[in-house]
């Protein structure tokens, strides 16, 4: 299917908790999801907590320095292993007191005897975790896809840059008031640039713009032709561009010289979410960090105040379906037609 003469799915779907439901089902229970950057957890004994689709997930990093991944639920009666990331030896639960090895094993069944329970049948349930270019992602599947067939493409669409190494240094979240899908067709487009962000127009080369679509993930990017532009240039005129990266279906990639700012994008209700942005430098000592920030601070203000909008547009009754621009929506179009794959719809 071609993006000429089609239309955006209809209004309801931002909105109606039944499609959200559809969505953690047939969406984020299934595909890969970013959970951090592997500098966060590089030690042995090191965990880190996050959430799936509103699941308590653990990744704990290994002996040997793998990693591998769990649900946050102890096998007793549900409790939380961990609250918060830290450095452990072993996986306590904060409710009764079991213990597991950090490869998920039980090692102590407090308030049971040998005869009474069968250690070795109560492990912690294992989730799919895998790497790619120094980033952690985890599937919640039995089956799930591979990653490094899906993305990997992106490595030569960048190259020469390299982000594998880069250091994480903070984390941004922002609560917003719209369909996670809102903000995943904003981002995906950039037709509103030049109304939305006036300063961001000046950095970037928006008549060179351009969009690209693969199978799982599309890609915009330009030049950065501006002494404006608050990320540096690079020695390498090569790597003088912005690449803006959406990976189906909530993970995008912000790439300019020396760093990378993802984004991780969680619905929190049919019509709220929040959005990660995690900051990595490829030197954190040399990068303008502070600048970097509050660009991407003002920007970000800007999508929110538009999103927000948006949604109160969608819910209205003056609107229900638009037509896509084949020049300039082909990434949101593409989204859409993941979505709709998804769902069956």
């Amino acid at each position: 299917m071609t993006i000429d003469n089609q239309f955006t799915i209809p209004s309801n779907w931002y909105f109606e908790e039944s499609f959200l439901k559809k969505e953690k089902k047939r969406i984020f229970l299934k595909e890969w999801q970013l959970i951090c950057s592997r500098s966060q957890i590089k030690n042995p004994g090191e965990i880190l907590v996050a959430e799936v689709a509103n699941n308590p997930i653990i990744i704990t990093c290994q002996e040997d320095n793998t990693l591998k991944a769990f649900y946050n639920v102890c096998q007793h009666r549900g409790g939380p292993l961990a609250y918060e990331n830290c450095s452990v030896n072993k996986l306590q639960c904060k409710y009764h007191g079991w213990v597991y090895e950090l490869d998920g094993k039980l090692k102590n069944a407090r308030g049971f005897k040998d005869s009474e329970l069968n250690i070795e049948d109560y492990s912690l349930t294992a989730i799919s975790v895998t790497e790619w270019m120094g980033q952690v992602f985890v599937n919640l599947s039995e089956k799930p896809n591979d990653l490094n067939m899906q993305i990997d493409k992106i490595k030569s669409l960048i190259s020469p840059i390299d982000f594998s190494n880069y250091t994480f240094k903070f984390r941004e979240s922002y609560e917003i008031n719209c369909n996670w899908k809102v903000y995943m067709d904003n981002f995906l487009e950039g037709f509103h640039i030049p109304f939305v962000h006036p300063e961001l127009n000046k950095v970037i080369d928006y008549k060179s713009y351009k969009t690209e679509i693969y199978d799982r993930f599309s890609v915009q990017w330009c030049p950065l032709d501006s002494e404006l532009s608050p990320y540096g240039k690079s020695g390498n005129p090569q790597q003088n561009k912005a690449f803006y990266f959406t990976i189906y279906p909530n993970i995008i990639l912000n790439i300019a010289p020396g760093r990378l700012q993802t984004n991780i994008v969680e619905p929190k209700g049919s019509k709220k979410c929040v959005v990660h942005f995690d900051y990595h430098f490829d030197n954190p000592k040399k990068a303008n960090i502070e600048q970097d920030a509050e660009f991407s601070e003002m920007v970000q203000q800007e999508d929110i105040l538009i999103c927000e909008s948006v949604q109160k547009g969608l819910e209205s009754e003056g609107y229900d379906k638009g037509k896509f621009s084949p020049l300039n929506e082909q990434g949101v179009f593409h989204f859409q037609s993941l979505v709709r794959s998804s769902l069956n719809l």
